[in-house]
C-alpha cells in the first residue's frame, strides 16, 4: 500500500514536471517560427504536429494549434492552415481566434469561398465532449471539400481514433472517413470504409447511408449504373423507414435522366420531393423539383407540367429570395420563350417585385413588367412601373434603364401632343375655310 501511495505521489509531482518541459519545448518552436526560414517550416510543422499528438491534454495545445496554423500559412500550405483553424474552434471552443492570421488565410482562397469559410468558424450550438464536437468538426471539413483537403484530413482522423478509440459513435466517424477518401479520389478505399461501417458495427443507424452511398460511388464515379441501381433498390427495399430514402430517389432520378428514362426519372423526382418535405428539409425538396421542372421542360418538353411544378418550388421557399426568384425566372422563361405567353410571363414578373420590392431582383422584375406593359401598348401603366422602380431602388442601374424609359415616354407623349394639336388646329382651319366657302 505504502509503494502504491509513493508511486501515485511520484507521478503526481511529475505531471507539472512533464507539463514545464512541454510549454517549454513549444515556446522554443514559436521562437523558431518568428526568425524560422521558409526551407525550415516543413520541420516546424512536423515538431508541432509532434508536440500536438503528445500534448492534446495540455491548456498549452490550443497555442500550438495556432502556431500551426500559423506555419501552414507561411509555408503557403493554405487549405492545411484552414482546417486547423477550423479544428481549433471545434478542439477549443471557448478560445478566440486571431483575426489577423484567420483573415490572412481566408483572404487566399476564391472570393465566391470566403464567406462559407468565415461562417464554418463560427458554429453553433457546440455540444459538450470534445469527441463529438471533431465528429461535427469532420463533417463541416467534408462539406467544404476544400481543395488538397483530405491528406490533411486523413492524418486528423488517424489522431482521433488513437485519442478516442472507445467513442459511441465511432461508426458515424467510419463514414466520414470513407466520405474523405471519396473526395481525394480514393474510390474502392471509400467503398471499404463504407462496407466497415455495417460490418464492423452491425447495430449502427448509419447502414442505409452506407449502402446508398456506395450506390453513389458506382453511379458518378466508377460508371456502373446497374451495381449503383442494386445498392439504391437495396435501401428502398430494406429500409422502409430511413431518411436515406429521399436522397436514394432522387440519386435514382438523376441515373435514370442520364439514361433517358424520363418518365421514371420525373417520378423519382417526385418520391424525393415528397419525402423531403415529410422529413422538414425544404431545400433539399425545393432542389428535387427544380430537376423535376428541368426533365419535364428539357427532355418531355411538357412545358405546362414545368411550369406547375416550378410554381410549387418557388412557394415551398416563399421568404428565400435566392431560391423563389430562381423557381420564379425559369417560369417565366418558360411562359415566354417555350409558351410564347408574355402575359404569364408579367405576372411572374409581378409576382417578384411583390414579393421583393426593394431588392435588385424586385426591381429587375418590375422592370421587365414595365417593359411588357409598354410593349402591350398600356404606356401609362408602363410609366408607373417605371417610376415605381425608381422610387423602390433609386440607385440601382434598373432604376437609371427605368429613368430613360420615362423620359422616353415622356417625349413619346410630348411628340403626340404636339401631333394632335397641329391636327386639330388644320382641321380648325380646315372648317373655317369650308364654312367661309359655303357663306359664299
Amino acid at each position: 500500500m505504502k509503494k502504491l501511495i509513493t508511486l501515485t505521489f511520484v507521478l503526481f509531482c511529475l505531471v507539472p514536471l512533464f507539463a514545464q518541459s512541454a510549454d517549454k519545448e513549444l515556446e522554443f518552436y514559436k521562437n523558431e517560427i518568428n526568425t524560422a526560414d521558409k526551407k525550415q517550416l516543413p520541420s516546424l510543422e512536423w515538431d508541432l504536429n509532434s508536440w500536438l499528438e503528445r500534448n492534446y491534454s495540455l491548456p498549452s495545445a490550443a497555442e500550438a494549434m495556432l502556431q500551426k496554423a500559423k506555419v501552414e500559412y507561411l509555408a503557403r500550405k493554405y487549405t492545411p492552415a484552414y482546417l486547423t483553424l477550423l479544428k481549433y474552434v471545434y478542439e477549443f471552443p471557448t478560445k478566440k481566434l486571431p483575426k489577423d492570421l484567420v483573415n490572412q488565410v481566408i483572404a487566399e482562397f476564391p472570393n465566391k469561398q470566403q464567406i462559407e469559410l468565415m461562417q464554418a468558424l463560427t458554429p453553433k450550438n457546440l455540444p459538450q465532449q470534445t469527441e463529438d464536437r471533431l465528429n461535427m468538426f469532420f463533417t463541416t471539413a467534408n462539406k467544404l471539400n476544400l481543395k488538397g483537403s483530405n491528406e490533411h484530413l486523413l492524418k486528423d482522423y488517424a489522431l482521433f481514433f488513437a485519442r478516442f478509440p472507445g467513442y459511441e459513435n465511432r461508426d458515424k466517424i467510419e463514414l466520414l472517413l470513407g466520405d474523405s477518401y471519396r473526395n481525394n479520389g480514393d474510390y474502392f478505399a471509400a467503398l471499404s470504409k463504407y462496407d466497415k461501417v455495417w460490418k464492423i458495427y452491425p447495430s449502427t443507424k448509419y447502414k442505409a447511408a452506407s449502402l446508398r452511398m456506395k450506390g453513389d460511388i458506382y453511379a458518378s464515379e466508377l460508371k456502373n449504373r446497374e451495381k449503383a441501381r442494386d445498392y439504391y433498390k437495396q435501401v428502398l427495399n430494406d429500409f422502409p423507414n430511413s431518411v436515406e430514402r429521399s436522397t436514394t430517389y432522387k440519386h435514382l432520378a438523376f441515373l435514370e435522366a442520364d439514361d433517358k428514362n424520363y418518365e421514371t426519372a420525373v417520378d423519382y423526382a417526385q418520391n424525393a420531393y415528397t419525402g423531403y418535405l415529410k422529413d422538414g428539409q425544404k431545400l433539399e425538396a425545393y432542389s428535387a423539383l427544380m430537376f423535376r421542372a428541368e426533365v419535364q421542360e428539357k427532355n418531355l418538353k411538357n412545358y405546362n407540367s414545368a411550369v406547375e411544378t416550378l410554381k410549387v418550388a418557388a412557394e415551398l421557399m416563399p421568404a428565400d429570395e435566392q431560391y423563389y426568384v430562381e423557381a420564379k425566372q425559369k417560369e417565366a422563361q418558360i411562359q415566354a420563350k417555350k409558351l410564347k405567353d408574355n402575359y404569364a410571363e408579367r405576372d411572374v414578373m409581378e409576382q417578384i417585385a411583390a414579393r421583393f420590392p426593394k431588392t435588385e431582383n424586385g426591381v429587375e422584375a418590375l422592370f421587365r413588367s414595365a417593359e411588357l406593359t409598354e410593349k402591350f401598348g398600356d404606356a401609362d401603366k408602363a410609366k408607373e412601373k417605371y417610376n415605381r422602380v425608381i422610387l423602390n431602388l433609386p440607385q440601382s442601374k434598373t432604376a437609371i434603364k427605368a429613368q430613360k424609359r420615362v423620359n422616353s415616354l415622356d417625349k413619346a407623349a410630348a411628340k403626340a401632343q404636339l401631333k394632335a394639336e397641329k391636327e386639330a388646329a388644320l382641321k380648325a382651319i380646315t372648317a373655317d375655310e369650308s364654312a367661309m366657302q359655303t357663306a359664299k
